[in-house]
């Protein structure tokens, strides 16, 4: 998970952001903070950019940008998919923060419990998702159910689909990682989705998908 967080107190975004880095660290959580600032401007290009997958947000901006209810309201025009937590030190806003699809919301002050907590459900909730969605960059989310393979060649990995290629720079390592339990490492450089399996080949030492794309079975102890 990348996570950003946007309070108009520099001081108690820094401790927001340091309280956050810890949970991940203690909990072994997959997710990093990748944005802590006091700028609307790069929370609105980093969530228009897919790059942000969770946003905690304060409500109550006092500067010359529009409070969290409002800014919150103008992401969703941009981007369903991000997760959304307000936090805010008046429980009245709590009503209004729904109406941005929120997923949470946290009262101040924040700590280690709350924070914890909240991160620990979001985790959960990213994994078991039936929609089940992979960043690829910055262009690209794909449905993790869509995906026939995906094999490593050089520094890039391409990702493949039934209608569609998509270029990363993630390892298999990592990705394997992202990905759900029906994704297997088959190969050295390939990993394949079991869901969309046609047929395995010992003889050939292939996997097949459908007609035209298949991939190499390698070594490794596989089982459908």
């Amino acid at each position: 998970m990348n996570i950003a967080i946007c309070d108009d107190e520099l001081a108690v975004l820094k401790a927001i952001a340091k309280i956050t880095e810890a949970s991940i660290i203690s909990n072994n959580i997959n997710a990093e903070v990748s944005l802590a600032t006091t700028e609307q401007s790069l929370i609105y290009d980093g969530i228009k950019n897919n790059e942000i997958d969770v946003l905690f947000l304060d409500v109550d901006f006092n500067n010359l940008g529009m409070n969290g209810i409002q800014f919150g309201i103008e992401l969703r025009k941009i981007n369903k998919n991000f997760k959304l937590i307000f936090m805010t030190s008046h429980f009245e806003y709590v009503m209004f923060s729904f109406k941005c699809k929120t997923f949470d919301y946290i009262m101040k002050p924040l700590d280690l419990e709350k924070i914890t907590n909240v991160l620990k459900r979001l985790e959960s909730d990213l994994a078991e998702t039936e929609l089940g969605l992979l960043k690829v960059n910055k262009d690209y989310i794909v449905r993790t159910k869509d995906i026939l393979f995906i094999e490593r060649n050089k520094s890039k990995a391409t990702i493949y689909t039934k209608d569609s290629t998509y270029e990363t720079c993630s390892s298999l390592n990592t990705l394997e990682h992202e990905l759900p339990k029906s994704f297997v490492r088959v190969h050295r450089s390939y990993i394949v989705n079991k869901e969309q399996i046609s047929k395995i080949s010992k003889e050939n030492k292939s996997i097949y998908f459908n007609e035209s794309l298949s991939c190499p079975l390698g070594q490794f102890n596989f089982r459908i």
